[in-house]
């Protein structure tokens, strides 16, 4: 047998810089992980599986441990990287047809020419196509020819954060079973964060306001300065019940317009959307996820002032504030839209503290 060239690893990225071995290793997504556990075991495996979710709450994480898990990388020199019989692509550009039936080229051999030979160690082989939305409609109608007739003895693992993407033929879903990742609970990212060593603030603060998404959550505990902009954030929304609408939408205004590609708009967000949850949890007499310690001493107040409705009232146009930002719309629009009606279109409002942290 001749071996594999290895494929196009980007292992220097993103979460494949240190992936688990093992899908025991993963953080959250139990079930899934149960599931193709028990697969494993009783020789059941699908010969294409679909991971669809949020951006970095682990699909392309799960399918790595499930790749080595069934080549038993562990053991192999170089790990999952180095394997003869694993296939990968998890680039950011747009992957055209050539990718997945055409020659080899720089990125190593193409997923059709991967498949098509024999396995190089005894078992199977595995391929893991990242991000499959990046896939061409050429590109997508060959990979969809290709999953009609699947290579014997070949696993290929799909993964995208849009399923619903117009590259992705339905057709092309349904020949893969599927696999859905929702949020994962904050403490477990907390916990799986403070395990490499990080201060406790950071892991609580980054799974707070991380969405359930480890992947975001590592990056943000990363950050040293993410305490202080949290607090910093968090004063200034509190601030507003001092505030009329001129300086609701002033605010909104330097939210929007400060920090590069609207990042410090989604921090805004993700940080009232985290504080609010906690304002949930406390009304409704339940303990709060993990947080810093402002998101507890400034959610009492609210809880008591305004009760679980008018909470969650609250948290809900923090939510929608999210995904339209996810979905492209203005950041100042949206902050807007936010702080009008969080501030001036609800009766009640709880007592604000004295002053207001500058951003």
């Amino acid at each position: 047998m001749t071996p594999v060239p290895a494929a196009a690893r980007t292992a220097d990225r993103g979460p494949t810089d240190h992936p688990p071995t093992r899908l025991a290793e993963v953080v959250g997504h139990l079930m899934q992980r149960q599931q193709l556990e028990r697969q494993i075991l009783q020789g059941a495996l699908a010969h294409a599986y679909w991971i669809s979710g949020p951006a970095r709450v682990g699909k392309t994480t799960l399918a790595l441990a499930l790749a080595s898990e069934l080549l038993q990388a562990e053991s192999w020199p170089g790990g999952l990287g180095a394997h003869p019989d694993f296939w990968l692509d998890d680039q950011q550009e747009s992957l055209g047809v050539d990718r997945v039936r055409g020659p080899e080229g720089e990125l190593g051999p193409s997923l059709q020419h991967f498949l098509s030979l024999l396995a190089y160690a005894s078992g199977p082989k595995v391929a893991v196509l990242a991000n499959a939305d990046r896939l061409t409609l050429p590109a997508a109608n060959s990979l969809l020819r290709l999953l009609e007739e699947p290579p014997s003895e070949s696993i290929l693992i799909l993964t995208t954060s849009r399923p619903d993407s117009e590259h992705l033929p339905g057709t092309l879903r349904s020949r893969c079973q599927q696999l859905g990742l929702g949020p994962v609970a904050a403490p477990l990212i907390a916990t799986w964060l403070a395990a490499g060593g990080r201060p406790e603030l950071e892991c609580e603060t980054a799974a707070a306001i991380s969405e359930g998404r480890p992947g975001l959550a590592r990056e943000l505990a990363s950050d040293p300065e993410l305490a202080s902009r949290t607090q910093g954030l968090l004063d200034s929304f509190l601030g507003c019940s001092n505030l009329g609408p001129a300086g609701w939408l002033e605010l909104s205004r330097e939210l929007a317009e400060r920090g590069r590609e609207r990042e410090l708009a989604w921090a805004a967000l993700r940080t009232w959307a985290a504080f609010l949850r906690t304002c949930c949890a406390l009304a409704a007499g339940a303990e709060p996820p993990p947080g810093p310690p402002a998101f507890r001493a400034g959610g009492e107040g609210w809880a008591r002032a305004l009760g679980l409705p008018e909470c969650l009232r609250r948290y809900d146009l923090a939510v929608e504030g999210l995904s339209r930002l996810a979905e492209g719309a203005t950041a100042r629009l949206v902050l807007d839209r936010l702080l009008l009606l969080t501030f001036g279109a609800f009766a009640s409002q709880p007592a604000a503290p004295a002053g207001r942290v500058r951003l």
